[in-house]
């Protein structure tokens, strides 16, 4: 049996001094025996042992980003666009699934992307003779502006919904007084339009860039040295306020009019299942051999 105060042979004060070679981490599990009492504390515990586990496994193996679907498509309607059902993962592990394509309308984002246009300092115009028409032209620059396309972002993010209320005996928090308690929390998502690309974590933006650079013979000594970095996801507010990594698309609409263009790549991370990357090494390794 354990011994109390004591962590894998060592005390808790041995840790703290740092006289050995150990440590713990914060993840923490129940340990069950028989005619133990168990509390809301205890399951809520056990939830978290194991989501956060899978939540630790995606985020850290496999990153974040769209995992299938999701694409971003035209519709016949104006400043709309279809976003198609899919699969992601966003930076802390969630799992964010659509199950069924969603329309989603862009007139307050387009709305919020024209004013900021106008709010924008206007550079000094060349010098022009004062006439009665000098007026006129102010606004038809204005009429011009207001019909040139913008671009917006389409993010998704992950969100929850506690449903299911029960009647729950009240605990010592609230003095054993009856409550009503939500029993259930579903797993959703949610879709914004922005008028910035997401948030990306610098290490994680650079990477494409930085194996550029690399020379091919160093090639292993850069995989060791950012393997061996500390973790992005280490980092406070790695992915940005909210979570809102998860970019979908960059769509060009006309102000009350038709979208002209939808990006499904510029700001779309990806998450590439185990089939895609083996597939991939079999590519490389069968052109390097019709090479050699």
């Amino acid at each position: 049996m354990r011994t109390p105060g004591k962590v894998m042979g060592h005390s808790a004060g041995e840790l703290e001094a740092g006289r050995c070679h150990t440590g713990m981490s914060s993840v923490v599990r129940n340990r069950y025996f028989y005619s133990m009492l168990l509390e809301w504390p205890d399951m809520a515990q056990d939830q978290a042992f194991h989501r956060g586990n899978v939540q630790r496994h995606n985020a850290e193996m496999h990153g974040f980003g769209t995992i299938c679907g999701l694409r971003v498509e035209k519709t016949h309607c104006h400043e709309q666009v279809r976003i198609k059902k899919g699969v992601a993962v966003d930076c802390l592990g969630r799992e964010i699934r659509v199950e069924a394509d969603v329309l989603l309308e862009l007139h307050d984002a387009v709305q919020q992307a024209l004013e900021r246009r106008r709010k924008r300092p206007k550079k000094d115009p060349e010098p022009a003779p004062h006439d009665r028409h000098h007026d006129d032209d102010d606004d038809d620059d204005d009429d011009r502006h207001c019909k040139d396309p913008v671009d917006v972002y389409v993010l998704l993010c992950y969100r929850e919904l506690d449903e299911r209320p029960v009647q729950a005996v009240g605990g010592p928090e609230t003095c054993c007084k009856p409550a009503c308690e939500m029993s259930r929390t579903r797993h959703g998502w949610c879709l914004e339009v922005a008028l910035e690309p997401p948030h990306v974590p610098p290490r994680i933006q650079n990477i494409i860039e930085d194996l550029y650079q690399c020379e091919r013979e160093k090639l292993g000594e850069w995989l060791c040295h950012w393997i061996t970095e500390p973790c992005w996801q280490c980092a406070p507010d790695a992915c940005g306020q909210d979570h809102k990594c998860v970019g979908l698309a960059r769509v060009r609409v006309v102000p009350g009019g038709a979208v002209e263009a939808i990006d499904n790549c510029c700001v779309r991370p990806l998450v590439l299942p185990t089939v895609l990357i083996a597939a991939l090494a079999e590519y490389a390794v069968t052109k390097t051999g019709r090479e050699e």
